[in-house]
């Protein structure tokens, strides 16, 4: 019997015109481990939420089919219903967010089904321990890193055990180690629970040590079951194209863009320290690191969003102090963490030209170039749309265009790659790597090892607020190698490493 059955199921959204989801059909047993892949855009997302129940509130709906949970039928349950039966836990953590603390977020839903007291502080015990959270417990989620929100959200579901827990790219902002403790745990709650898990993933070389039903999804259908050979070819580590990148020597030319002996403390707590960071032309440097190390905060702080607890920083030989924020804005261009945070505008045109507007550069030849990164990041039939209509890939692909569109000297990256399959994620690299052989500064924060091995010049890897490595890509995974950072490993790494 199915826990969860799709018949024939097809979701157009209100307003448009183009079929998301087309004659879905899906059947799914009761304690199965799912996981549905598939291109940025492809309706990954649309179907999670479809089986949840959330696209059915509104009043002019336009789908047909149905879809059951236990027998019931989704389409036709109120909302706080179809929750008792299926949790799901967005893309952007942030959007389900309904209160101020770490501890309140997760006694929220408990709160709401009238659990005793001391029922909703053991099960926000025990699902912070789940996630590696229960340092998290005192904090206020305004001041939690991406992946450390990531983790709250996770717990928060986890808490109502639900018959059905829907992710949508869970891991997308955790480096390695935390991914593969939240794989680990949602596969041995699902066994010992009876819970059936459904898992919208891109990091597949994680999950298939448990061995899921795989489902594609391609351009609103979904494809019949897969085997691990085929969405996981071995004669591809780690299912990348090893496409020989030429590797730059480092250079030893004068920084644009430096930090030294820099510390940094927000509201009482120390983020970065001891500092020493230079950054040359030509560069593609990674930056790596657990949750909460301050990856972040580093990208902010060379932003000039923080002022120095002590040390020096140094932007284009302008010493600290001496240049505005505004004033880097058509020299560096900066992609936050999370893309609803510069998204503002009433279209994906307005959305990506916004900077060069401003800064009196679009003229006929821009508007050429802005059509051109359109179509080539397959957004050319979107830029009328509001940007709040795209997917969370599609919106990292805006955010990329508007940050260059302007041909800023450095790229300041945070998280990128999240939410784009691994064709977009080496497309985007590739991308990049050209942008700094052509003279920028690239820095990104990445959790992608393999990408980075092939594409990046130089890895920067911050452990507890300080640099713990700073070296070229190949000697720096050696060094994290000796001393036990597996997880943050390149695939073949990890095999030379147990060999």
């Amino acid at each position: 019997m199915s826990i969860l059955e799709v018949n024939h199921f097809s979701y157009t959204y209100p307003g448009e015109d183009k079929t998301v989801l087309r004659d879905i059909n899906l059947s799914i047993s009761p304690g199965a481990f799912v996981v549905i892949i598939g291109k940025s855009g492809s309706g990954k997302s649309t179907l999670g939420k479809a089986l949840a129940g959330f696209l059915f509130q509104d009043e002019s709906l336009d789908y047909t089919g149905e879809i059951l949970v236990n027998g019931h039928d989704m389409t036709h349950l109120p909302i706080f219903l179809a929750s008792e039966r299926v949790a799901y836990i967005q893309q952007n953590p942030e959007d389900q967010f309904c209160t101020l603390t770490v501890q309140d977020e997760i006694a929220f839903g408990l709160e709401n089904l009238c659990l005793a007291p001391e029922v909703i502080e053991q099960r926000v015990t025990e699902v912070l321990e789940i996630v590696q959270g229960s340092n998290l417990k005192d904090r206020d989620l305004t001041t939690l890193s991406g992946g450390e929100k990531q983790k709250v959200a996770i717990a928060s579901l986890l808490a109502l055990q639900p018959d059905v827990l829907i992710l949508d790219e869970p891991t997308s902002n955790l480096d390695p180690i935390a991914t593969q403790s939240v794989f680990k745990t949602l596969y041995q709650i699902r066994k010992n629970q009876d819970l059936t898990v459904i898992i919208i993933e891109h990091k597949l070389s994680q999950l298939l040590p448990f061995k899921p039903e795989i489902y594609e999804l391609e351009s609103g259908k979904i494809k019949p079951r897969l085997s691990t050979d085929v969405v996981f070819p071995l004669k591809s580590v780690g299912g990348i194209n090893n496409t020989i990148v030429s590797k730059r020597i480092l250079s030893d030319s004068p920084a644009k863009l430096s930090l030294s002996k820099a510390s940094i403390s927000l509201g009482g707590k120390q983020i970065l320290e001891d500092i020493n960071l230079s950054l040359t032309a030509g560069e593609f440097t990674a930056l790596m690191g657990p949750n909460g190390s301050g990856k972040s905060t580093l990208l902010e702080t060379l932003m000039g969003f923080h002022p120095l607890q002590s040390g020096e920083v140094s932007i284009f030989n302008e010493g600290d102090g001496k240049i505005k924020t505004s004033a880097l804005v058509s020299r560096i261009g900066y992609i936050f963490q999370n893309p609803d945070h510069q998204l503002f505008t009433q279209s994906v045109w307005d959305e990506a030209t916004f900077t060069s507007r401003n800064l009196e550069l679009l003229d006929e030849q821009k508007k050429a170039e802005a059509q051109n990164l359109f179509e080539r990041m397959g957004l050319g039939d979107r830029i009328n749309d509001h940007p709040q209509r795209l997917s969370y890939g599609e919106k990292r692909r805006l955010n990329l265009i508007s940050a260059m569109l302007h041909n800023p000297e450095i790229l300041l990256i945070d998280e990128l790659l999240i939410g784009q399959d691994l064709e977009n994620a080496q497309y985007w690299m590739s991308f990049l790597y050209d942008y700094a052989k052509e003279g920028a500064i690239v820095l990104l924060v990445n959790h992608h090892a393999d990408l980075t091995q092939v594409f990046c010049d130089r890895l920067v890897f911050l452990e507890r607020g300080q640099i713990l490595v700073d070296q070229p890509v190949d000697q720096a995974f050696s060094k994290l190698a000796k001393l036990g950072y597996d997880a943050f490993l390149p695939l073949g790494q990890i095999a030379r490493v147990y060999a």
